[in-house]
């Protein structure tokens, strides 16, 4: 995630990287989407300089995901992810575990970097399911991740040319660049500030925890806008929020996430943690939670400065909800259904028309 343009900077690097890159879709014969989900709404705060675009192959009719960059970042991103997918893909263990879409087409010129990949139909959303199905879907996807622990010297040398591989000294490190980050923009909120000086010592005192649990495969970003699934399986995607880390940072996430949007599966989710492998994974997992509520509340903190209005008022109202959910996971105590029902109710509120039409590519509202 990131928060650093704002609505109108981003839609002007749109329009320029459009511009830049439609010589070669033609080339391509890819016909963009009129409507594209993926760069409208509040996508702006998080894409960063990339655009992720979707359109049709007209040479054979097959749908397709496109993502283009001309800016350095945002070139760099896109390299890692066929990276990381192209060392993933080598792997013997992820060939039956890890599905990914098939990559059509990379292109890498002084100009400009592009990756086109199949896009992956499903019928029905995540949340369209039943609940015990979405519970054994989240649990083969966070398995699959688990399946590869870099146990070995050997292990670790292959895989960090192109992933990053954190153990607690790097998670708290980052969790000092939020700590900091937040003290700046948030100087007047006291209870935050008191609560991530808790988190501090949270991760400091249960540093071996997280490091029993380290480095495995885990997705940064695990969550049903970053998982298709068809009759063939699950697939993940966005290869370049894989990283090697504690096995319960992707856990934390898909919790954290559906901690709003289904609280029932979140509960079931930490329930089997915490019933089938003991009291020292469920630490874990709790610790994971709080360094990524912590990672979510210093990106509202950034946000704010490119939001004016309604979705200002709704950053204000995320942070406050975060900042409670940061105080309950410390404590070990379970965050009210009402609370979260309260704020789901004001998120949905606030949102705009174009971003409540994103939305519903992967939720049901």
């Amino acid at each position: 995630m990131r928060a650093n343009i704002s609505k109108e900077d981003w839609d002007a690097y749109q329009k320029r990287e459009l511009a830049t890159f439609e010589p070669l879709f033609a080339r391509l014969n890819i016909v963009l989407d009129e409507k594209q989900l993926h760069t409208g709404g509040e996508r702006y705060l998080m894409s960063g300089k990339k655009l992720v675009l979707t359109g049709t192959r007209k040479s054979d009719g097959e749908r397709v995901v496109v993502k283009v960059s001309s800016d350095a970042s945002g070139r760099t991103e896109i390299r890692r992810e066929k990276e990381a997918h192209d060392l993933l893909r080598s792997l013997a263990f992820a060939n039956d575990t890890l599905l990914s879409p098939e990559e059509l087409h990379f292109e890498d010129t002084k100009h400009g970097t592009l990756l086109v990949t199949a896009f992956i139909e499903q019928p029905n959303v995540f949340f369209a399911r039943p609940l015990q199905e979405q519970f054994f879907l989240a649990l083969r996807a966070l398995e699959a991740q688990e399946g590869f622990h870099a146990t070995t010297y050997e292990h670790e040398q292959r895989i960090k040319k192109t992933f990053p591989v954190l153990r607690s000294d790097e998670y708290l490190k980052e969790l000092e660049g939020f700590i900091q980050e937040i003290e700046v923009l948030r100087s007047d909120d006291t209870q935050l500030r008191t609560l991530l000086k808790r988190a501090r010592v949270f991760l400091t005192e249960h540093s071996d925890t997280i490091d029993r649990y380290s480095p495995y495969l885990t997705h940064t970003d695990l969550a049903p806008h970053n998982m298709r699934v068809s009759d063939r399986g699950i697939f993940l995607l966005d290869y370049a929020a894989f990283h090697f880390g504690n096995k319960y940072e992707g856990w934390a996430r898909f919790l954290n996430y559906m901690l709003i949007h289904n609280p029932e599966l979140e509960n079931l989710l930490a329930e089997h943690v915490r019933t089938t492998r003991g009291p020292d994974e469920y630490l874990s997992l709790r610790l994971m939670r709080v360094y990524k509520t912590a990672f979510l509340l210093e990106y509202y903190a950034k946000s704010l400065a490119h939001t004016t209005g309604d979705l200002r008022t709704l950053t204000e109202a995320r942070i406050a909800f975060w900042t409670g959910v940061l105080s309950a996971l410390l404590d070990g105590t379970p965050i009210a259904r009402e609370v979260v029902a309260s704020y789901a109710s004001t998120r949905n509120a606030l949102r705009t028309k174009e971003e409540t039409a994103r939305q519903k590519e992967f939720n049901l509202v």
